[in-house]
């Protein structure tokens, strides 16, 4: 069990990754195009890293791994981090919670089940090198349960035919069939700030069958850069995507596919047509994306000339030096303080919500919130929420009307 930490932000990766799995298993020569490109990190990986930082410790702490002075000395460093809060380790311990629950149960089944935190896996014998790190394996008789924490809200990430945690229980299972007698793999995604804990199970024999059949042919294609590049969802956080061509290509074809003609009129577009290049408007935002923000940063980090463009200094709003000084020369003139001074107001709800804290704000302000229904959005059938009904809608969003 041990008391060692990982370093989150220094986690190896592999050149065929678990987390990047989705892509070079539909477009097999994705890792080697992005070995061209430098890798990139952001507010939302680092506020992330943090979080999993937290995560550790405070798991450890509950499982008596650290007693309290041993966990105010790990997170003390923490604590210190402008992005640290107290709204980020109550979604943390909502993690916790549930591993804590999960353990539990499994030691009621096994007395000797064992949790692993933070544990490097190999599944190499399908992916040549490949390895990760798991948030958490809990190991019993009968189930191998991999759990991994998400503190994004962008998307809501399910565990269902998860290729990342799929290759994960691949390399936990590896190791847990030495001592435990498993049949079922329980993969298992806590994304607190979307409020989901997405659970799904697969025999471990059928994982397995995943490895040999599926995982090991489309590995040694994408280690060896072969196959075509094929653009889809899976593009999203491709390094390459600002001069891959098929992206690129796929993005345009909006602008030179050939339409049938429309019965009202030729110029016009058939409702299936429009629906197609309805259906086609995300890659092309991420697209436009990823170009703008490489062509940008190219010339702004690294000095480069891009034939017809210029950088020239954008737009900057005026700010105070030190207010205090500012009022304090007001203060001799003729205006009173309210001239100066902007008259106070109630926070809003989110700024009253991180000020109490999660948990507390229900209790003493649930009474006093109006949510009012969201309005209506398209989106694919798949979307697991439920459909929208109200006969008002017509009238209720028309245009210019609210």
């Amino acid at each position: 069990m041990g008391k060692k930490q990982i370093d989150h932000s220094a986690r190896g990766h592999a050149y065929l990754s678990a987390s990047g799995a989705n892509r070079w298993m539909n477009c097999s020569p994705s890792a080697e195009l992005e070995s061209h490109f430098p890798s990139k990190t952001n507010f939302y990986a680092k506020e992330g890293t943090l979080a999993h930082e937290f995560a550790e410790l405070n798991l450890k702490r509950d499982l008596k791994m650290l007693n309290k002075k041993e966990h105010a000395e790990a997170v003390a460093p923490f604590m210190l981090d402008k992005m640290h809060s107290q709204e980020m380790e109550e979604f943390v311990q909502v993690y916790v919670d549930y591993v804590v629950q999960q353990y539990t149960a499994a030691k009621r089944v096994t007395k000797s089940a064992e949790i692993l935190i933070e544990e490097k896996v190999d599944f190499s014998e399908f992916v040549s090198g490949g390895f990760g790190t798991t948030d958490t394996c809990i190991v019993a008789d009968g189930v191998l349960e991999v759990i991994d924490y998400k503190h994004g809200m962008g998307v809501k990430v399910s565990s269902e035919e998860n290729t990342q945690l799929k290759l994960y229980g691949l390399g936990a299972l590896n190791t847990a069939e030495i001592l435990y007698d498993i049949h079922t793999v329980r993969l298992t995604i806590v994304q607190p700030r979307l409020d989901s804990i997405s659970v799904w199970e697969i025999h471990a024999q059928d994982l397995k069958e995943w490895g040999h059949n599926i995982v090991m042919p489309a590995a040694e294609k994408a280690h060896n850069g072969e196959g075509e590049a094929i653009p889809g969802d899976w593009c999203k956080f491709c390094k390459a995507i600002p001069k891959c061509k098929a992206f690129a290509e796929m993005s345009l074809q909006v602008a030179v596919d050939e339409f049938s003609e429309n019965d009202n009129d030729p110029r016009l577009m058939s409702d299936e047509e429009v629906l197609e290049n309805y259906a086609k408007i995300p890659q092309v935002k991420m697209w436009e994306k990823a170009v703008s923000e490489y062509v940008s940063k190219e010339a702004i980090n690294n000095g480069k000339k891009w034939d017809g463009y210029k950088l020239v200094e954008g737009r900057a709003n005026r700010k105070w030096v030190d207010e205090a000084s500012v009022i304090k020369k007001l203060r001799g003139k003729r205006f009173k303080q309210d001239d100066y001074y902007a008259p106070r107001k109630l926070l809003g709800i989110p700024g009253i919500e991180k000020l109490l804290g999660k948990l507390a704000f229900p209790d003493l302000l649930s009474d006093l919130v109006n949510k009012p229904r969201g309005a209506p959005s398209l989106v694919v059938d798949s979307d697991k929420r439920k459909e929208y009904v109200n006969d008002s809608a017509k009238d209720e969003f028309a245009d210019g009307e609210k």
